[in-house]
């Protein structure tokens, strides 16, 4: 039994290890540098320590004329504004040299102080993208993003009207928090507005971040070549325009990809560009961090001794600023490379002594340093590797000791280390002869293994959804391209027939004039008789009973979204407001729609209380922005009037089946969108709020399974899973009607 299972348990731990890659964003907005902090600001990536003593000395001198202030807001003084942007500025140079206990503190302070501002964005911006995770425990990734989303929306009004720039470089940080919190459409979908916004606003820094931050997207994603193609272009450009923390940070991710794929010649070769990109410059905690990276690939290529050269390198460094966190890692890099030298075979007091003491003594300073700093994880992977030591020098009891020290400080977390755990424990025990304690471990052991393999397990079907999604969108929009392709090839055409159809109208125009005077009060009274059939008698909106239905004709092959609106307070409106007034208020309802959504869609009563909207899909991103716009206009018509809240909108796309387009017509869409309003009115009872569900097929679905009764067939397809179900509520467990009778 013993290392029957170590290796595995090896490979589980590297694969959770890929799946939560650090990543860092871009950090301060744009903003007025004071003169006196240019020169530390231009060299906060490469002398940062030159960066705080400078605005340390900016800030002693200027205090005595700020410190009592009012409150900071982007109308308070230039002084004001000037010595909180030197804060700003200091901490972020603290997270340069890793120092996250000052930078954390300096920000926390800054954010209890200010309204909000840009000031206050740019202080939230370094604290979601300079800090780690749990380095600020108050401020997980799941709060920021919603800070980020919320100030999003409000730059949207004055001042921030327009500006672009901060605007993509929020949208870069809430893609930088979702991917690692493995949100992986938040983070597209930020991705796709940034690409948007930079088709309009050119900056090349910009440029670059976005062909990053898409790197890493395809790489959470596990789509590994166009992961690797989107690096190398941040990479190229990041050296073409100088910019040093997007150059660390892309050859640090290709390094890291080549490195799981066992490609360590080709990710070495890149660890070793990212260590000469800092040998020019001061800042040497990055320089450390680098070597430590090249150190470890080294010693994964089984070139130990180039491995213990890099690292002892990185210790010289890291001694001169007594770096304890740093320091812990390197101690914790040496005993683990001192350790591979043990491997796989009983070492004796003659066999390796050497070796054998100097990864103990290593592990030992590693981890008496992380216990001192309180992190937890590293303390209990330096005691992993003292009781495997200790394992393979046949010391099981001391290993003994130090397993169940790990279990007591891992409690119920670490699971990838617990794992290790009981496998070793398993082992030691098996080695002292104790059969059943170590049966009780081995099975502890199996346990959690199988946990962790769930765990996996819903994280690649996140992926492979992700993937699904990412194939549909690129085939949506190659045929998109095809189409405007061929409407460009076809243009010249029209206008010729456009010219000559108009020469005949014009003839027509005049032939007819003597028909329409003499006809005009039969077609007044056909107007008449033609006006109360097509608009509904209150809202005065395109009626349903039109004959012919008009919105059959709305498709003009462009894809559309079908939005079919339920709007509980128009079955209420006579009770509240009284015949007359509810009379009113809906025929202001209709204008006010009709002005809404005049560009943007055509508009159907299909019952008293229901709405159907048809848009064009190129209008809105997703159907879930077409929600957003649809619940916007009737939040403001609610407030302003004082209605009843809550409306629940079913939504559809047409064609719904991409490769029949006529298979479904417009009417039958109307029944799928009220399957659809099911769900969403589903939602709105359940949670009280407005709601919305959008049914969509997946690729090449055979147009014969939706023959026949589209209320039924459809929630057999979503039962057999051939139509996907996206709401505003997605943990939410439907019950059809149909499927539980």
């Amino acid at each position: 039994m013993r290392y029957m299972t170590y290796y595995f348990s090896i490979l589980i731990t590297s694969l959770l290890i890929a799946f939560s890659t650090p990543i860092l964003a871009i950090s301060l907005l744009d903003a007025e540098i004071p003169e006196p902090l240019k020169k530390a600001y231009n060299g906060r990536y490469t002398t940062p320590y030159v960066c705080i003593e400078t605005t340390t000395r900016y800030i002693k001198t200027e205090r005595p004329f700020y410190e009592n202030a009012s409150v900071a807001t982007d109308k308070a003084s230039p002084l004001i504004q000037n010595n909180l942007l030197a804060e700003q500025l200091l901490a972020f140079c603290y997270a340069q040299i890793e120092d996250y206990q000052q930078a954390y503190q300096l920000l926390t302070n800054l954010l209890k102080e200010q309204k909000f501002s840009l000031q206050q964005l740019r202080t939230l911006n370094i604290l979601a993208s300079e800090i780690p995770e749990e380095k600020r425990l108050q401020f997980n990734n799941q709060t920021l993003i919603k800070r980020l989303t919320i100030n999003l929306q409000k730059i949207d009004i004055p001042p921030f009207l327009g500006n672009a720039e901060i605007k993509t470089k929020l949208l870069l940080t809430i893609t930088k928090l979702s991917l690692e919190s493995n949100q992986y459409r938040n983070a597209y979908i930020a991705l796709e507005s940034v690409k948007e916004l930079l088709k309009n606003y050119k900056n090349r820094e910009l440029d670059a971040w976005l062909f990053y931050y898409y790197g890493l997207y395809f790489e959470k994603i596990n789509q590994e070549q166009l992961a690797i193609s989107n690096l190398f272009s941040a990479n190229e450009l990041a050296e073409k325009y100088q910019l040093i923390k997007l150059n660390s940070e892309a050859k640090k991710s290709i390094a890291n990809l080549y490195q799981q794929k066992y490609l360590f010649k080709r990710a070495i070769n890149i660890a070793k560009q990212r260590v000469e990109l800092y040998i020019n410059t001061e800042n040497r905690i990055k320089q450390a961090d680098s070597l430590i990276q090249l150190a470890i690939l080294n010693d994964k290529n089984n070139e130990k001794n180039n491995a213990l050269i890099y690292l002892f390198n990185a210790l010289e460094l890291i001694q001169k600023d007594k770096h304890s966190s740093l320091l812990a890692h390197v101690y914790l890099e040496l005993g683990r490379t001192y350790s591979h030298y043990l491997t796989g075979r009983f070492v004796t007091n003659e066999d390796h002594q050497k070796e054998r003491l100097l990864a103990q003594k290593y592990l030992q300073n590693a981890r008496y340093h992380f216990t001192r700093l309180g992190e937890v994880h590293y303390q209990i992977e330096s005691l992993l590797l003292l009781a495997h030591l200790n394992i393979n020098t046949e010391n099981p009891a001391l290993a003994i000791l130090q397993l169940e020290k790990v279990l007591d400080l891992a409690q119920d977390n670490y699971p990838t280390l617990r794992v290790q755990a009981f496998d070793m424990l398993a082992s030691s025990y098996e080695i002292t002869g104790n059969h059943q304690q170590a049966i009780l471990h081995f099975k502890n052991f199996h346990a959690l293994q199988n946990n962790i393999k769930e765990h996996l397990f819903s994280l690649q079907q996140l992926q492979i959804n992700e993937q699904l999604q990412l194939i549909e969108m690129t085939q949506q929009q190659r045929q998109l391209e095809l189409e405007n392709s061929e409407l460009q090839s076809t243009k010249t055409t029209f206008k010729m027939l456009t010219y000559g159809t108009l020469i005949v109208l014009f003839i027509s125009l005049f032939l007819l004039i003597f028909v329409i005077i003499r006809n005009k009060k039969l077609s007044k009274s056909n107007q008449k008789i033609e006006h109360q059939l097509t608009f509904h008698p209150r809202t005065l909106l395109p009626s349903q009973q039109t004959q012919g239905h008009h919105f059959n004709y709305v498709y003009n092959d462009e894809p559309l979204y079908y939005a079919l609106v339920n709007i509980p307070f128009l079955t209420q409106l006579n009770e509240l407001s009284g015949l007359f007034s509810g009379s009113k208020l809906e025929k202001r309802l209709g204008i006010a729609l009709m002005r809404f959504f005049a560009s943007k869609a055509d508009i159907f009563q299909i019952r008293d209380n229901q709405v159907l909207l048809i848009g064009k899909q190129k209008d809105y991103m997703s159907a879930n922005n077409m929600a957003q716009n649809i619940t916007l206009f009737f939040d403001n018509f609610i407030e302003k009037y004082h209605l009843p809240v809550g409306i629940s909108i079913g939504i559809v796309a047409f064609p719904f089946l991409n490769n029949v387009s006529r298979a479904i017509t417009p009417t039958r869409m109307v029944n799928l969108s009220s399957l659809a309003l099911f769900g969403a009115s589903q939602l709105r009872h359940k949670y009280q709020e407005n709601s919305w569900l959008e049914l969509y097929a997946i690729d090449n679905l055979q147009p014969a399974f939706f023959d026949g009764d589209l209320w039924v067939l459809g929630q057999k397809a979503i039962k057999k899973g051939v139509v996907k179900v996206n709401s505003s509520h997605p943990t939410h467990q439907f019950i059809w009607p149909e499927l539980d009778k």
